[in-house]
This record gives C-alpha cells, sequence and structure tokens, in this order.
C-alpha cells in the first residue's frame, strides 16, 4: 500500500497493536489484534477494534473517520510485523457485520491492492465453510486468508 500508515504501539509478542485514528473531528483509539485459533494454532484471527474508553474493544463499531484508506495501511504494517515475528502461521480474518458489508469492503480494497500485496503475500478467499481459492477480485468470498511468500 502506498498510504501512509498510523504509528503502531506493538506488544512484545506482536499479537496486539494499538494506534489512534485521527480527522478533524475525533481521535478513536484502535486495536488490532492477532489471536490462534484453538484448533488450528497455525492460523491466526485478525480483529480490526475500536478501544473505548473503559478499555473495553468493539469491532462493530462504525466509525466514520474519513481515515480508512489510512487505517487500512496501518492494517497492511501490523500485518507485515506479525509475519516478521510469525512467518510460518496464516492470518484469517472477515468482516464482523452479519450482512457482509464489511466483507465486500475488504475484497474490493484487496481488490484494489492486489498486485503490490501479492509480491508480498499469497492470498486466498474462503467461498463456503470448506471452499478456499486463490483470490480473485469479484468473487463471493465469506473471509480471507493472507500467508507470507518466502523468498527463495
Amino acid at each position: 500500500m502506498n498510504e501512509p500508515a498510523y504509528t503502531l504501539q506493538i506488544s512484545s509478542d506482536v499479537l496486539s497493536f494499538t494506534f489512534d485514528s485521527v480527522s478533524s473531528q475525533n481521535v478513536i483509539h484502535k486495536a488490532i489484534e492477532f489471536s490462534p485459533f484453538p484448533a488450528n494454532a497455525i492460523f491466526y484471527n485478525l480483529a480490526l477494534l475500536d478501544v473505548d474508553e473503559d478499555g473495553t474493544t468493539n469491532d462493530l463499531a462504525i466509525s466514520n473517520n474519513q481515515d480508512m484508506n489510512r487505517v487500512i495501511a496501518t492494517v497492511f504494517k501490523a500485518m507485515r510485523a506479525f509475519f516478521e515475528k510469525h512467518p510460518n502461521k496464516l492470518v484469517y480474518f472477515k468482516g464482523s457485520d452479519e450482512t457482509g458489508i464489511r466483507t465486500r469492503l475488504y475484497r474490493a480494497l484487496i481488490s484494489r491492492e492486489l498486485e503490490q500485496a501479492s509480491e508480498m503475500f499469497a492470498i486466498y478467499g474462503q467461498l463456503t465453510e470448506d471452499t478456499y481459492e486463490e483470490f480473485a477480485p469479484n468473487r463471493p468470498y465469506i473471509a480471507f486468508i493472507f500467508q507470507l511468500k518466502h523468498s527463495r
């Protein structure tokens, strides 16, 4: 991504990241969390969260802080840091909303950045519970998987 990213605060295990989304109207505290799947520890779920004043997190908040490209660039920055520390893991993510709007938004963003992102990552789309394929734009994915490409 050629967009500027926010500065990240990174946990020592490189699984938790925090940053502030800043606009002229708002400063929204955000977190990016990578958590292993209990049944398959090679997979890590990526969650993008708003952090409320009391410290609770919310993955359903609609921020509308007019900085989506910068927030997504920050998520990619966190993924690169995650993969530096955990190169053999896979990152799984999907939209947290019931309507699938966020998943479609993620698909559009991946499609837009596919050429650059695929230089570093193998990217897969999940079509059904058991069906995955190499990511292709405009397919009806329910989730996405990123894997670090290893240089040879």
